[in-house]
């Protein structure tokens, strides 16, 4: 009991003090502001995003959770249909950020049928310009959040962009007329590259730090075959999956000759820009095509990119470890993972330090679209693990208080700080 005593006295101690660190959060998908603020809110803003997967697991059709955020529906009715699921799901760390939320920002230690009135109250009348930074600078000590996005104008120092170009290249129309300029006339794959780079400068030029793709099984770019295919969709106009069925088809699939040979280039022409490769990596959808591992071809092929494998491969967290184990240009971050799960996110933390060389860790993002809020309940539940890692290395003799401490501001801030490039003081 004393050693009890001791590790939860310790564990409370280094959460307080990994409360006053000032953090990058290294993964959202945030609204600018000016988005969220004029988005009606009420209990339920709470309950989108993750949580939402949470409640049509638990058996929730996808009408009835579309009908929560129907403002036009009574609060007590909506509730009525929002309850029966809430008790199935309340316990997992989906739910457990939004609770805490609930309980700093708005004073409520319960979302219930007494609490859910007067909690969207508060929500809507919180809900006005400064929002983003009452939640991410002052609460949270958040400089600036990594946040994924189509163009790089988020209108907030807050927020830092990190461009998703997800090659889609199904159709001719996905090729003439590309999404990130549909201004040019793409004649021949030279077009479509040039544009593609011309992109990737102007974004970097605009603040951007990284791009970010996806791991699915890539196979040998050959110039000859991306051609082929190209005049292929040229002349026949068709979906590119007509090539080979069962093969090709949405971005989660194998992709076609064409996709490899454009996803490559793109990884070179960032590179040369000196913006990160940030990587989605293992659950999503059907997470069996998205394993971290069929990463490593790229990682070879391109040894001068720095890659960030976002959400640590999960579930896949072991073989994630071991890219950065056996790879110089990976660094491995553990955004989403603390809201999957605390426990294995524990587990998979603990590992990476026996493994993993401390420079080559980010600890936290939140991951969120609307909820900002949620952010701080996320960072709560990261720390909360953090501190337990790091605790038990302490009563083991691995490592002082001090040192734990600083390797935390390491994972917090300077790894961050120095792979992204990041100006700030």
């Amino acid at each position: 009991m004393a050693f009890v005593s001791e590790l939860r006295d310790l564990e409370k101690k280094l959460i307080k003090a990994l409360e006053e660190l000032e953090i990058i959060d290294c993964h959202e998908h945030l609204l600018p502001e000016r988005e969220r603020v004029a988005t009606p809110v009420d209990v339920f803003t709470l309950f989108s995003n993750y949580t939402r997967w949470d409640l049509m697991r638990a058996g929730m059709s996808e009408t009835d959770y579309q009908s929560l955020h129907n403002q036009n529906i009574p609060l007590e009715k909506r509730w009525a249909l929002f309850e029966l699921y809430w008790k199935e799901i309340r316990w997992g760390s989906y739910a457990h950020a939004a609770l805490l939320a609930a309980q700093k920002f708005y004073g409520f230690e319960d979302v219930n049928d007494k609490t859910c009135k007067p909690l969207s109250e508060a929500i809507r009348k919180a809900n006005k310009p400064g929002i983003y930074e009452r939640v991410l600078q002052k609460t949270c000590r958040i400089r600036t959040a990594l946040t994924q996005c189509r163009f790089p104008k988020l209108d907030s120092p807050l927020l830092t962009p990190v461009v998703e170009i997800f090659q889609q290249m199904d159709n001719w129309e996905d090729i003439v007329r590309p999404w990130f300029d549909s201004e040019v006339e793409i004649r021949s794959l030279d077009d479509y590259l040039d544009t593609l780079r011309t992109f990737i400068v102007r974004i970097k030029a605009e603040g951007a730090v990284a791009v970010k793709m996806i791991s699915k099984p890539y196979r040998e770019p050959s110039r000859k075959e991306a051609l082929a295919n190209f005049q292929y969709l040229r002349r026949s106009k068709r979906m590119a999956n007509s090539l080979s069925s069962n093969i090709h088809g949405d971005i989660f699939n194998p992709p076609n000759p064409l996709t490899d040979y454009v996803t490559d280039q793109m990884i070179s022409f960032a590179t040369e820009q000196d913006l990160v490769v940030a990587i989605h990596t293992g659950y999503w959808d059907d997470f069996r095509k998205l394993h971290p591992l069929h990463m490593i071809p790229i990682l070879q092929r391109h040894s001068e990119a720095r890659f960030d494998i976002f959400h640590l491969g999960f579930p896949w967290m072991r073989e994630t470890l071991m890219l950065g184990k056996g790879f110089s240009n990976v660094w491995l971050n553990f955004c989403w993972v603390h809201l999957i799960s605390q426990r294995l996110a524990t587990l998979a933390l603990d590992e990476a330090i026996d493994l993993i060389p401390m420079n080559k860790l980010l600890v936290f993002g939140g991951d969120y679209i609307l909820p900002v809020e949620k952010v701080y309940g996320h960072l709560v539940m990261a720390r909360e693990n953090i501190a337990r890692v790091l605790v038990r290395r302490i009563l083991e003799g691995q490592m002082t208080e001090t040192q734990a401490l600083a390797i935390a501001q390491k994972w917090f801030w300077e790894n961050p700080r120095k792979l992204y490039n990041l100006e700030l003081k």
